[in-house]
C-alpha cells in the first residue's frame, strides 16, 4: 500500500480557526461533526456522505477548500437535499468553478494572484540575500456570498 501523504498545513489551519470560531459564535464544537476530506474528491465524497446521512444531519457545512464543497454539494443533490433550504454549504479558495456550479457556492476569497506576487518577492529576497531566513506573510481575506448559503426551512 502506498504510504498517506503528510497533511498540508492550511487544511490544519483552516480546522483551527473553524474549532476557534464556533464558541464565539455560541455554537459548542461538536467532534463528531468534524471530517477529514483531505484535498482528493473520493475523501470529501465520503466525508460528505456520512455527515449528511447521520440521523440528526447538520444544516451547514464549512468544507477546507471549494473542491471538498463543491463535492459535498453534489452529494447534498444525490440525497435530494435543497441547497440552501436544508443544507447550506461554504468552501474557501473562490477557484473559478465555484461560481460556475448549479447552486454557486459561497466561499472565502484568498487572492491567489496576491499570494502568487508575495511569493515571488520573498523568494527574490532569499535569492538575493536580502533576507535571513524565510518569513511567514498573512494576507487578508473576503467572504464571497453566493446562493449556497441561507437560512434552513423549519
Amino acid at each position: 500500500p502506498r504510504p498517506a501523504a503528510p497533511v498540508p498545513e492550511s487544511p490544519r489551519q483552516r480546522e483551527a480557526g473553524y474549532r476557534a470560531a464556533l464558541p464565539g459564535a455560541g455554537i459548542p464544537v461538536d467532534p463528531q461533526l468534524i471530517r477529514v476530506g483531505g484535498y482528493e474528491p473520493e475523501m470529501s465524497t465520503e466525508a460528505a456522505h456520512e455527515l449528511l446521512t447521520l440521523d440528526d444531519r447538520p444544516t451547514a457545512i464549512f468544507a477546507a477548500n471549494d473542491l471538498s464543497a463543491i463535492e459535498t454539494v453534489q452529494v447534498a443533490h444525490s440525497l435530494g437535499l435543497a441547497i440552501p433550504g436544508e443544507l447550506s454549504v461554504i468552501g474557501f479558495d473562490n477557484i473559478p468553478e465555484s461560481a460556475l456550479i448549479d447552486t454557486p457556492l459561497t466561499t472565502i476569497d484568498q487572492s491567489i494572484h496576491e499570494m502568487g506576487r508575495q511569493a515571488v518577492e520573498l523568494l527574490i529576497d532569499l535569492i538575493e540575500g536580502n533576507a535571513e531566513r524565510p518569513r511567514q506573510v498573512t494576507l487578508p481575506t473576503r467572504l464571497v456570498v453566493r446562493q449556497s448559503c441561507g437560512p434552513v426551512r423549519s
